[in-house]
């Protein structure tokens, strides 16, 4: 519950879908600080804070937002599915671009950025009048997150934060908080392959984050573009085995892109592996994800 002049403070929103939203005064004074409870500093995570006033404030430098890229793809990968370009919008806080891109989505992702957008103006812009429609595509998804891919988790994780604060204090403004670290969309991620090189048929284990049932597919993507399937792919609790396929052509290089598919179907992330073989040529690297995989 509210107490006192809460209805003048303001929630701050820290590192949701990817990003890390910047600006001073956030957990500063604002109205009549001085008749505030803790409950009236809160934090997107529910945390309640300190805001007493201080005989000498510390100002905060204001700064532009820091846009956390995602931290899953590689150099070189392509843009990926209209919810990618829906998502990065997002990022960037051009909440009424979001409404450009959702004509390409497929239900829930349409319903979802839509509410997405509606509730990124009514909190960052003003648009109050949002809030209603807001809270009803929340309400509409919530019910189909099954059906969501990994970006749009992240963003639902936005659309349900800002209604619930908003359900929470009606009467209170939002504002970025201060600096914290991004993160990265619940999409594939790879740290490494055991071993990372070897022959065909060779059987390697792949760890990273999230490859359990973000992960549609493993493709093996060649210096000039060729993709063909890893095989006999199997999933265990943070990674993936599956056995490498034929090596590239005599021509390419002896190093291959090992390449993640996040549904719906995008090149997520890459590691490299060099395959040892009589026929072939010398190893050379190249973007990974492959620009023409996926």
């Amino acid at each position: 519950m509210e107490h006192g002049s809460s209805s003048r403070g303001r929630i701050c929103v820290v590192a949701v879908l990817g990003l890390a939203l910047l600006a001073g005064g956030c957990g500063g004074s604002s109205g009549d600080s001085s008749s505030k409870t803790p409950s009236d500093s809160t934090t997107a995570t529910g945390t309640a804070g300190s805001d007493s006033p201080s005989p000498s404030p510390t100002k905060k430098k204001k700064k532009k937002n820091v846009i956390a890229w995602v931290l899953s793809l590689g150099p070189g990968a392509p843009d990926g599915p209209p919810e990618f370009t829906a998502y990065r919008e997002l990022q960037q806080l051009r909440c009424d671009k979001v409404f450009d891109r959702v004509a390409e989505l497929q239900e829930p992702a349409r319903t979802l950025y839509t509410g997405a957008a509606r509730a990124c103006l009514a909190a960052f812009a003003g648009r109050s009048e949002l809030w209603p429609q807001s809270k009803v595509a929340y309400a509409a998804v919530a019910g189909r997150r099954g059906e969501l891919t990994c970006m749009d988790q992240a963003a639902f994780a936005l659309l349900e934060r800002l209604v619930t604060l908003h359900a929470q204090f009606p009467h209170r403004a939002f504002d970025h908080a201060a600096t914290t670290e991004a993160e990265a969309p619940p999409c594939p991620n790879i740290s490494g392959l055991t071993p990372d090189h070897g022959p065909e048929g060779t059987q390697v284990k792949m760890t990273g984050h999230h490859l359990g049932a973000a992960v549609v597919g493993v493709d093996v993507v060649d210096s000039f573009g060729n993709s063909q399937p890893a095989t006999n792919v199997t999933h265990a609790p943070g990674s993936l085995e599956f056995t490498m396929p034929a090596a590239p052509p005599g021509d390419a290089s002896s190093v291959a892109c090992i390449v993640v598919r996040a549904a719906p179907d995008w090149s997520a992330d890459g590691a490299m592996f060099t395959y040892e073989s009589a026929q072939a040529a010398q190893a050379t690297t190249f973007a990974c994800p492959s620009s023409e995989a996926g």
